[in-house]
């Protein structure tokens, strides 16, 4: 959120909780805006990708054949195995609310995250800072959530039972993690 829109709203501050680009988003905030952030929660996200091959790869698939070529593969990506079992109904809303996106939007997206290499700011963060990961997360996996909170001075580290998408498969859990961080109980 922009500095002007915060000020036109009366907002001296805010807190972040982003997830997956949101939290990529988080990280430049944190950086470059800290004077507008009290906390940061970076949820399920990275720092960077090392190998570009994947998400050229996405990319492609995606140009050439839709979203319907890749649906499943994120849903296995975004989900453990028992949640998309036990939860076909949010299961159901998800691939929809993924179909729905545009073809235009998702590859500047992959194109966003391919290139993005944030490690140079992470030092710069010096707000309290929330890395929440998922344990079976293959998109944003433990290991990057964990590069962050070592990158970030003073950042804890929550990590939950889930995979990617760690708000929906977890909501309970998430939503007490994320609050106890941010009224200070943690």
């Amino acid at each position: 959120m922009c500095s002007p829109c915060l000020i036109s709203l009366g907002l001296a501050k805010i807190n972040w909780c982003g997830l997956s680009m949101g939290g990529m988003v988080g990280m430049w905030l944190g950086a470059n805006a800290a004077d507008r952030i009290d906390k940061l929660i970076l949820s399920n996200t990275a720092a960077y990708f090392p190998d570009r091959a994947i998400w050229d790869a996405r990319i492609k698939m995606v140009r050439e054949k839709g979203l319907e070529g890749t649906v499943d593969a994120n849903m296995e990506r975004w989900f453990t195995k028992d949640f998309r079992e036990r939860s076909p109904q949010a299961m159901a809303k998800m691939r929809d609310m993924f179909l729905a996106t545009k073809v235009d939007g998702y590859v500047g997206c992959g194109e966003a995250i391919r290139d993005m290499d944030h490690r140079p700011l992470l030092a710069k963060i010096t707000v309290p800072t929330l890395v929440i990961a998922g344990k079976h997360d293959p998109a944003t996996t433990l290991a990057a959530g964990e590069f962050i909170k070592e990158h970030i001075p003073g950042a804890r580290i929550a990590v939950l039972d889930a995979a990617h998408i760690s708000n929906l498969e977890q909501p309970q859990l998430y939503a007490e993690t994320a609050l106890k961080f941010l009224l200070g109980n943690s």
